[in-house]
């Protein structure tokens, strides 16, 4: 789960890490987010990505070594062959409009490691820890979002 800590909003509940070469070459060429099961691909130790052979727009966020938002791109067109971010640790692939419907914006401070709330304690504003509540991105377990 992906959470920014500075919004107390959620970017991801299912969330891929991309380690190993093939799924780093791939990342979401050929695979909607919903169809993959998925709802954002992390890639560690990047610092850029490209849409080559895509077919739907993505919202993608460089973060830095603290996870820390160096840079966005909202609504990323397919067949960019470079999206790049100087100084960046990490790339995150996210649905288009996730970037918006979550606030998150440079600056902002992230946890790739969120824990999870169980899906039956999951409503449109799920409290995460006692007293804090954060909205959530559309997904099948929260169409209505």
């Amino acid at each position: 789960m992906i959470r920014n800590l500075t919004r107390q909003t959620v970017l991801s509940y299912r969330t891929f890490q991309a380690v190993s070469f093939g799924d780093r070459l791939r990342g979401m060429i050929g695979r909607p987010f919903e169809q993959a099961g998925i709802d954002a691909m992390v890639f560690p130790s990047c610092s850029s990505i490209h849409t080559c052979f895509m077919t739907f727009p993505i919202d993608v966020v460089f973060l830095g070594t603290e996870n820390t938002v160096l840079e966005t791109h909202p609504a990323c067109r397919p067949w960019r062959f470079a999206v790049w971010c100087r100084g960046a640790h990490s790339v995150i692939e996210l649905p288009a409009g996730a970037l918006a419907h979550t606030g998150t914006m440079p600056g902002d401070r992230l946890d790739l490691n969120a824990e999870t709330v169980p899906p039956e304690k999951r409503t449109k504003y799920s409290t995460h820890t006692a007293g804090e509540q954060s909205t959530v991105c559309p997904s099948k377990e929260n169409p209505t979002v």
